[in-house]
């Protein structure tokens, strides 16, 4: 049995499909059908059960994939340590981002680990906080930033970097009627909307909080650099963080509602088998460096949406 294997088994198991999981591994359909089948003639097991739609694991796969996965992360374990005994810590550190660049203080990321971890290369992905922690838990990203709460966190590891205070910002034409408007009067305008796996969807939620409710959607949007660029033309109110806020009012093309608003945390995940692995350690020796509240190494407990 060989670890190409149990990788193509695991990537067809997780996405369902051999397309797409020949699209994860860098190689070809006939080559993951060829891996599946020396794997399942090794183990004497039928993995999966081929569908129109795609791949369903059987009973034994189900079973097997566990296996599989401790296996995988077994043998990088290895490696890792390998390269830890030998001085050095090498490879490549994917990280899913859901924000912007300085925000997330990318920049200073970069320079630390050009000085420090010369070894390691940076890959950073763009991506919404909802899918980075469905990556993460597939492995496929190393780590990754996400606003908002997060369920069902028994495999990951989470650390709290800040909580980002936001602000509802609207069009400057629109002043007169937002600057001061109630919460019923909010509801009647229009909104550049965000979808429920967005965690700035939450914000809309608590905002109307006992109010029976249906907002004007004008836009559904899922970045950051989408919401600025509506409101600035006009097409609606949103949620931004208070930094974008006062840039917006600085430019002159956005105004701020003078309600309370909620706050949201921004934290990073991993796996939590993976939080002694010489390049997961050398991360959270950077984010120690560029966010001084973790040096007490405060992590966050269970949190459910």
């Amino acid at each position: 049995m060989e670890l190409t294997h149990l990788r193509t088994f695991v990537a067809v198991a997780e996405e369902a499909h051999l397309t797409r999981a020949a699209e994860r591994l860098f190689t070809s359909q006939p080559a993951v059908s060829a891996q599946l089948k020396a794997l399942e003639e090794t183990l004497g097991v039928s993995l999966f059960n081929r569908l129109p739609k795609g791949m369903k694991l059987t009973p034994a796969g189900e079973r097997l994939l566990v296996q599989a996965r401790a296996a995988l992360d077994a043998a990088g374990a290895v490696m890792e340590q390998a390269r830890a005994l030998r001085g050095e810590t090498l490879g490549r550190l994917s990280i899913g981002i859901n924000s912007d660049f300085d925000f997330l203080k990318l920049g200073d990321m970069t320079q630390a680990f050009n000085q420090q971890y010369s070894g390691i290369e940076l890959s950073l992905l763009n991506g919404m906080s909802y899918d980075i922690i469905q990556q993460v838990r597939r492995g496929t990203l190393d780590a990754g930033f996400f606003f908002g709460p997060c369920e069902n966190t028994g495999d990951l590891q989470l650390r709290s970097l800040c909580m980002t205070t936001m602000a509802l910002v609207g069009p400057v034409a629109w002043r007169d009627r937002f600057q001061h408007a109630t919460r019923e009067e909010l509801v009647q305008l229009p909104w550049i909307y965000t979808t429920p796996r967005c965690p700035f969807f939450q914000l809309q939620r608590e905002l109307f909080n006992g109010m029976n409710y249906e907002l004007q959607k004008t836009a559904f949007v899922d970045s950051e650099d989408a919401i600025r660029a509506l409101v600035q033309r006009g097409a609606g109110i949103a949620f931004l963080r208070e930094d974008d806020a006062d840039r917006a009012e600085a430019a002159g093309w956005g105004v701020r509602w003078q309600g309370v608003t909620p706050s949201i945390e921004l934290s990073i995940a991993w796996r939590k088998n993976r939080d002694q692995e010489p390049l997961i350690t050398a991360l959270q020796n950077v984010l120690t460096q560029l966010w001084p509240e973790l040096s007490d190494g405060r992590r966050i407990g269970d949190l459910a949406l």
